[in-house]
């Protein structure tokens, strides 16, 4: 019951009280809620953290072949399933025959994006790409998730 009590409030810093069943958190205003015998003070959770995503290093003198089969894998494990199924597919069937300006895009649109949810949207088409990736391959992913020659894609190919 106090667990889930306090998960009402998530971004509130939570104490346990242990003489009394109390999930409290510290406010200016003393802002106080009630659930049955537990009692909720709560403020907005501050969290001045901050972070920085480290660049994508370039890869120098990197083989044709190596570069195609560090992407054959990272196309394979992404975030989420949905990317893994499009972007694995679409490797397996084009990558060999893309040119290296396509294959350096795909590789620089897998390996920085932030957001895996961002890039399935760009590719569904629910939402448009940005600038920056707003070029050749992502034309080709777009037209490649469309999927209008039906072909099954439901599962990874083969290594």
């Amino acid at each position: 019951m106090l667990r889930s009590v306090c998960r009402v409030l998530p971004r509130c810093r939570t104490v346990l009280s242990s003489q009394s069943a109390q999930c409290r958190a510290f406010s200016d205003d003393n802002k106080r809620t009630g659930f049955g015998d537990i009692m909720i003070e709560y403020e907005p959770y501050q969290d001045d953290t901050e972070f920085s995503v480290p660049s994508y290093p370039t890869r120098i003198n990197e083989s044709e072949e190596a570069l195609r089969a560090r992407l054959t894998y990272q196309s394979r494990k992404r975030g989420i399933a949905e990317n893994c199924l499009i972007l694995s597919t679409f490797f397996s069937e084009q990558g060999p025959n893309l040119p290296r300006k396509i294959v350096d895009q795909f590789d620089i649109l897998i390996n920085t994006v932030d957001s895996d949810w961002d890039l399935y949207y760009w590719m569904t088409g629910k939402e448009l790409p940005p600038p920056p990736y707003d070029n050749e391959v992502m034309k080709m992913l777009i037209e490649f998730t469309q999927n209008k020659e039906m072909k099954d894609r439901t599962q990874q190919p083969d290594l």
